[in-house]
């Protein structure tokens, strides 16, 4: 069984998280009956601009639709997994693709109409060859069968796992958390415009609390960076125990995006006792579930509304604290890993 894991050498965002935390629990399972090779690649271009964008894009097809198939067939592999939405154009063996999300779909104004093409031609085409589809949400697995085509019963839902805290509770720190990168469906300018409403309004003391910004890049980084007033902190991205440090300290995550494969940042910040404020979309419901508050709407003028309200009750929020954590022990990296080798299985018979 061969693997794509390039992605998690170039990216420190949820796709690259994904990778990584699903290798290691494939190498944990006891006496699997599938072994798994995992095929790194070169590492990507630092993102300097048009120039480098093209020269990673150029790596990727030469490595997606050569190296890995030419890997596949040197070391024999039964099976090739594309775990970020398109394989290559040509496999040797079966392939199994995950797709993490139909954004550029769902939400076409997004994107640049370049990456909308390619996207759906690489998307579409793996998702309708591939032996097996796995979807990390009921969600996605609805958008690959609305808009793809793709039969029910070739889709398998394996949710992203969590790995569990195991440092003992700590007081909550008067600031708001939020991640991700600057991508205008993440929404982070209205998150931060509706901040400042929040900031401008609340009194001044223990109680009113700051905005940690967590991520960089995309196309709204100039309107975040210029957004972003007292009281918020531009963090940049950070390493990963930097970000779980924050997830245990922050009284509450805000995740207002606009359309999710999964919601990765919301399910973590549950495990490590973090209350959330998210978006009623997509497949952020499934991750959420009843313990999660959700935003009326992502307009700058209630987010502020919701922020005063929700920071309000701090019995509230002690109490989404409590059943974050054990909501969110039913996301476990065993059961993935369990479930995705059994789809490599079903893929092979």
């Amino acid at each position: 069984m061969l693997v794509d894991g390039r992605l998690m050498r170039r990216r420190r965002t949820g796709v690259a998280t994904y990778i990584r935390d699903l290798r290691t629990a494939l190498e944990r399972v006891p006496d699997a009956r599938i072994a798994t090779r995992w095929a790194l690649g070169p590492p990507g271009l630092p993102r300097r601009g048009a120039i480098t964008s093209l020269g990673n894009l150029a790596l990727d097809l030469v490595w997606l639709h050569a190296c890995v198939p030419l890997r596949a067939v040197a070391g024999g592999a039964a099976l090739i997994h594309a775990p970020v939405n398109w394989g290559p154009w040509w496999s040797p063996t079966p392939l199994v693709v995950t797709v993490q999300d139909l954004t550029w779909e769902r939400l076409p104004g997004a994107y640049p109409a370049g990456f909308r093409r390619y996207a759906r031609i690489f998307a579409g085409r793996t998702a309708r060859r591939a032996r097996m589809v796995i979807a990390t949400s009921r969600s996605t697995a609805r958008d690959l069968t609305e808009l793809y085509g793709v039969a029910p019963e070739r889709i398998r839902v394996v949710p992203i796992g969590v790995g569990r805290d195991t440092e003992p509770p700590r007081a909550r720190e008067p600031f708001l958390l939020a991640a991700g990168v600057f991508h205008p469906r993440k929404r982070i300018r209205q998150l931060v415009e509706g901040h400042t409403l929040y900031w401008n309004r609340a009194a001044e003391g223990a109680g009113r609390c700051r905005l940690v910004v967590v991520g960089a890049g995309g196309a709204d980084e100039g309107a975040v960076r210029a957004a972003a007033g007292p009281g918020c902190e531009l963090r940049g991205f950070v390493d990963r125990s930097e970000l779980l440090d924050l997830y245990r300290r922050a009284t509450l995550l805000v995740y207002p995006s606009a359309y999710e494969g999964f919601g990765l940042p919301v399910l973590e910040a549950m495990a490590h006792g973090c209350p959330v404020l998210v978006a009623r979309n997509s497949s952020i419901p499934e991750v959420g579930g009843t313990v999660a508050r959700y935003l009326p709407d992502a307009s700058p003028e209630r987010i502020a509304a919701s922020l005063a309200q929700t920071l309000a009750d701090p019995v509230d929020l002690a109490r989404r604290s409590r059943d974050g954590r054990l909501w969110s022990a039913r996301f476990s990296w065993e059961r993935a890993a369990a479930e995705t080798l059994a789809v490599y299985e079903e893929a092979m018979r």
